[in-house]
C-alpha cells in the first residue's frame, strides 16, 4: 500500500458534492459505485483508492445520523 501524504476535502454547497483527493493532485481514475450517490474513486494501474465522491453529502450525513452512525464513522472501504 502507498503512503498517503496528502488528503484534500473539497465541498460544493451548490451541488451539495464533498469531494476526496487522496494524493498530492486529483489523477485520471475510474469511478465506481459503492452505495447510492457514494462513488469510490480508483487508480486503473494500481487499485489503489485516490479518492471519493459523495453526491447529496448534507442527506448522506443525516441519514447516517438516523442509523446511529457518527460522522467520523463514514470510512472509505474497497473490495479489491
Amino acid at each position: 500500500m502507498a503512503k498517503i501524504n496528502k488528503i484534500i476535502i473539497g465541498y460544493d454547497s451548490d451541488d451539495d458534492i464533498l469531494e476526496i483527493v487522496i494524493g498530492p493532485s486529483a489523477k485520471e481514475a475510474i469511478s465506481v459505485e459503492q452505495e447510492d450517490e457514494v462513488f469510490l474513486r480508483i487508480d486503473p494501474e494500481t487499485k489503489e483508492i485516490v479518492g471519493m465522491t459523495i453526491l447529496g453529502f448534507k442527506n448522506y450525513l443525516f441519514e447516517g445520523q438516523k442509523k446511529g452512525k457518527k460522522y467520523h464513522e463514514f470510512i472509505m472501504t474497497s473490495e479489491s
